[in-house]
């Protein structure tokens, strides 16, 4: 007597989903395609024999299995739909190529179809030869991706979710200039040591924000490469997040060295022309007024005595004068919007404290802390000072507070500012679009920090700025390479 075998349930669950598991059941059995049943915990509940062949092991060794323990899985492409997004109710295709056990190769697309049953969705594997179109499109694509990058420097990175691990692209390698297939891939907290001691704190805060809370972020930051050398990076992530939890976080980095030391040469050289012409403006042209109108008074004080009708014409041509003066020197001190003469940038954060609770009525406080030696000069105080401004007027149009508060924290490997304040909570969509918040962005980028701005839980919006504390990039180019940590 022959016992004829029973059949697995693909799944168990209420009476309500048996019409469910069975439709899925006739179709794993009738496609010709590998077939897949995957929980919530990434393992697989059903395969088929199709799925089983492809990967190389018999049905039974692959239930409880995930498919990354039991295949080296190789992502070849990009996703084919690039539309698609993670609401979508299948996801994007991708080209595979499966090491299987036996260490032969097989080529797949993958597809994960979601929500077919509670909590459950369907991997459809298909097998492709070597030389279909599906194939040479994607391969044809994936060379012009990797020529782009070659020829604009850009190098890519991803972070597995779930292992907690950093995938990079070979041209990431390249940039930081690593030959080890085995940087391919590192921990999170090993790969902070390709960032300078200064961009160290910036990066770590900014990628916690990323997988904490999706936040996304565009920074300049200083990098060491695997020899040792020094170089710039832009680093661009985002962030995918479903019912409050990280679904993909990835990122690409473009090797901007070059553009930044001719960008800080081109400031420097603004800012010796600018310094020049407000002292022209300050101590030439406005001396030369100041003799004029001195000179005018004094013939309007004579011609009271020989000519009275011209007296009155000559003292109107003074006033002039006078006014010209004010005006040279009010253009010369634009020129240089920060004075740092009078008790460096901690005399500039008061003197702002005290014109703007004057000119709107707002008490504005200021607290300082860590050693001044440490405190910003420079373009470096500028750009905060121009933070400052524009978080305070942002502050006083929008959120009507009653206190402003400035905190300043200086120490010898980076600068923290924060502006705070007791009115309304920000709104985080709209100010992310506003000219104010980007271009605070801008300058920090600018200056290799970040901006953050966050509404406060009891009310009001605080703005934190983080900026490195580091000598000049021209200066620094010229400096032997240190070694890499």
């Amino acid at each position: 007597m022959v016992r004829s075998k029973r059949k697995r349930p693909i799944s168990s669950g209420s009476p309500k989903s048996v019409p469910v598991r069975a439709a899925l059941r006739v179709l794993f059995e009738n496609s010709v395609d590998g077939m897949l049943l995957i929980d919530r915990r990434d393992q697989i509940v059903e395969a088929n024999v199709r799925a089983a062949r492809l990967l190389g092991r018999t049905r039974d060794d692959l239930i409880g299995k995930r498919v990354r323990d039991l295949v080296q899985v190789h992502l070849r492409s990009v996703p084919l739909d690039l539309s698609s997004t993670t609401d979508a109710p299948h996801a994007p295709d991708a080209l595979l190529t499966l090491e299987r056990r036996d260490k032969s190769l097989v080529d797949v697309i993958a597809r994960d179809v979601r929500n077919v049953a509670p909590g459950m969705c369907v991997r459809i594997l298909r097998e492709v030869a070597a030389g279909s179109p599906v194939v040479e499109a994607l391969e044809k694509k994936s060379r012009l991706l990797e020529a782009m990058e070659r020829v604009g420097r850009i190098g890519a990175w991803e972070i597995d979710v779930n292992a907690g691990l950093v995938v990079r692209t070979p041209e990431m390698c390249r940039i930081m200039e690593v030959t080890s297939t085995d940087e391919l891939m590192s921990s999170i907290e090993d790969s902070y040591c390709y960032y300078t001691e200064s961009s160290r704190p910036i990066i770590k805060e900014a990628l916690t924000a990323a997988l904490t809370r999706g936040t996304p972020y565009d920074l300049e930051l200083e990098t060491v490469t695997g020899r040792g050398n020094r170089i710039w990076i832009r680093e661009v992530c985002c962030a995918t997040m479903r019912k409050g939890r990280l679904v993909s976080l990835f990122g690409i980095a473009q090797d901007i060295t070059e553009r930044r030391r001719l960008g800080e040469l081109v400031a420097n050289a603004a800012n010796q022309e600018r310094a020049r012409l407000g002292a022209d403006l300050h101590d030439g042209l406005g001396q030369d007024l100041t003799g004029l109108s001195l000179l005018l008074r004094s013939a309007a004080t004579r011609a009271e005595r020989d000519c009275r009708s011209l007296a009155p014409e000559l003292i109107a041509i003074s006033s002039l004068a006078g006014k010209a003066v004010e005006t040279a020197r009010a253009i010369a001190h634009g020129l240089l919007p920060v004075d740092l003469s009078d008790g460096g940038f901690a005399g500039a954060l008061r003197h702002l404290s005290r014109s703007t609770s004057a000119a709107f009525g707002v008490m504005v406080t200021v607290r300082y802390r860590g050693d001044p030696q440490y405190r910003p000069n420079g373009t470096g105080a500028e750009n905060l000072y121009r933070i400052t401004q524009e978080a305070i007027t942002n502050a006083v149009k929008h959120g009507h507070p009653q206190r402003i508060s400035l905190y300043l924290n200086t120490s010898e490997t980076q600068t923290v500012l924060v502006i705070s304040n007791d009115g309304d909570r920000i709104d985080l969509d709209r100010a992310s679009e506003g000219m104010g918040f980007q271009i605070m962005r801008y300058r920090a980028r600018m200056l290799g920090g970040l901006v953050d701005v966050q509404p406060v839980p009891k009310g009001g919006t605080r703005v934190r700025c983080v900026v490195p504390r580091k000598e000049s990039l021209v200066h620094t180019m010229l400096k032997v390479p240190s070694s890499r940590k």
